[in-house]
């Protein structure tokens, strides 16, 4: 329990730092990727797409505000108020989208971190690997 309670912390805290400038170029672009993803998950024809993504947008800004308000408080408190940030956002999206799309847009934002998640864990364990294979090799 302790662990998947480590890992959302995690996960929370990589979002706020993906999301945390948004002129950033790195940001800017994982925040985009993140939209294409949910997009293509969804399968929103091109109009919807168009209306979805400033409202999904708008969505991400309020995230990372709310995350930065409450950082240092009560993880209660910030949960509670995430709960009550999607729910509105998931009444923003539905007549955009559907009932039922509009409930997964948040199944598939999880999905997209944790694939990041774990794409940096693999590049990191491959420095990691390239790091001790140069040093055996040293050694041989």
């Amino acid at each position: 329990m302790k662990k998947i309670l480590y890992i959302l912390i995690f996960a929370f805290s990589l979002s706020n730092v993906s999301f945390a400038q948004d002129d950033d170029d790195a940001g800017g672009k994982l925040r985009d990727k993140m939209v294409e993803y949910i997009q293509n998950k969804l399968g929103l024809s091109k109009s919807e797409a168009e209306k979805f993504q400033p409202v999904f947008l708008d969505y991400l800004k309020d995230m990372r505000s709310t995350k930065q308000q409450f950082k240092g408080g009560d993880k209660l408190i910030l949960q509670q108020k995430i709960v009550d940030l999607r729910i509105r956002y998931r009444d923003q999206f539905k007549p955009i989208i559907g009932e039922s799309r509009s409930n997964a847009v948040f199944q598939h934002e999880r999905e997209f971190v944790d694939k990041v998640i774990q794409e940096r864990n693999d590049r990191l364990q491959n420095r990691l690997d390239g790091r001790a294979n140069k040093k055996t090799g040293l050694l041989q």
